[in-house]
């Protein structure tokens, strides 16, 4: 069987994109499937034309990048584009699966054109994956698909991160006092991260044994001025930010923290909490999306997201937690997003009539 994964720009590769893809063609493989990347521009009527009977299905992940545009009129006309072309890929035997890590995206700039194209998509679909039970639920009440779901949860990423220093080593990298309680945010600075309420809350948290360490990913104005900020907020706050971080990076990073901080004012999947996993770190996670379904007790503190207190109680009870049990459990629970059973669950999605 053959595949074609739209996913990002990078492709499949484990080294300078989110590895989620590489790792999925990587299981995929063992189980006989051969996963490529695709690109939207490559995504026509001839292409589908030509690969009639070479390829069997056709995975979409984030449906919003193929349809994109900075104008409402091309972003229109690309959707269409784009609804037209599944509908013929159906028509000529392809099987098309959509994993639904995401709604709609995080920043959509016309939600009534993003729910109109998932509603169609989710029609179209042979098969549509989940990472939980709630996002099951959630394709059920927003876009009326009860049938050919498949719940697999989001694979770890142990693997393409290099995982060798011990916490003092990363600690003496970054110039981090060993005695602080170090709490870690990672990821792209947007709005729907909560960056901005995690500094407010640390501030008011007392103790010149706590710090904040922020891997930040800064990519737009926003990421900068709000980088900018943080490092001037609080003397305990340390800020690492860049456009990209390598894979080499990663581990120092993370090693050097207590506890990941996850703050999401919205989120259905988040790579960001499975990398946290993956390094041994537990977690302080929102009540959202898959989140508590991801997190157990053990592993790390999912607080009420309605609660406005709920993340400052939730970072001070992390603080009488007994943090190298929590990291083991984390590490646990990483492990048991076992990739060679996501592929074979992904393979009786892919075949589903």
């Amino acid at each position: 069987m053959r595949g074609i994964f739209f996913w990002e720009a990078a492709g499949l590769s484990l080294d300078r994109a989110n590895p989620y893809g590489g790792l999925l063609a990587r299981a995929l493989s063992a189980v006989g499937v051969k996963l490529h990347a695709g690109h939207p521009e490559e995504f026509t009527k001839k292409w589908l034309y030509q690969n009639q009977g070479q390829i069997d299905v056709l995975h979409l992940n984030w449906p919003h990048y193929m349809y994109d545009a900075p104008d409402l009129t091309d972003r229109l006309a690309r959707c269409a584009q784009v609804l037209d072309n599944l509908s013929l890929a159906r028509a000529l035997g392809y099987k098309i699966v959509w994993t639904v890590h995401n709604l709609y995206p995080h920043e959509s700039q016309n939600r009534d054109l993003d729910h109109l194209a998932r509603l169609a998509i989710t029609q179209l679909a042979t098969a549509i994956i989940v990472h939980c039970d709630h996002a099951r639920h959630l394709v059920q009440r927003r876009f009326h698909r009860t049938d050919g779901v498949f719940v697999i949860p989001h694979g770890h990423f142990i693997e393409p991160y290099p995982n060798t220093v011990s916490r003092f080593d990363a600690r003496q990298r970054l110039d981090i006092a060993q005695d602080l309680l170090v709490f870690f945010f990672f990821g792209n600075v947007r709005h729907y991260k909560g960056l901005e309420r995690l500094l407010e809350v640390f501030q008011s948290l007392p103790g010149d044994h706590l710090g904040l360490l922020l891997g930040a990913k800064v990519y737009n104005e926003y990421g900068e001025r709000t980088a900018a900020s943080a490092a001037q907020s609080d003397p305990r706050v340390m800020v690492r930010s860049s456009p990209f971080f390598a894979n080499e990076e990663f581990q120092f990073l993370f090693k050097a923290a207590d506890v990941g901080v996850f703050p999401f004012v919205n989120v259905l999947t988040s790579g960001s909490v499975i990398t946290a996993l993956s390094f041994g770190l537990p977690v302080i996670v929102p009540a959202v999306g898959c989140l508590p379904e991801l997190v157990p007790p053990e592993a790390g503190i999912v607080y009420d997201a309605e609660d406005p207190d709920g993340l400052r109680q939730a970072m001070q009870t992390m603080q009488t937690r007994d943090i190298p049990e929590m990291r083991a459990a984390a590490l646990e629970r990483a492990h048991a997003l076992d990739w060679a059973q996501i592929a074979k669950r992904t393979l009786r999605a892919y075949k589903h009539e």
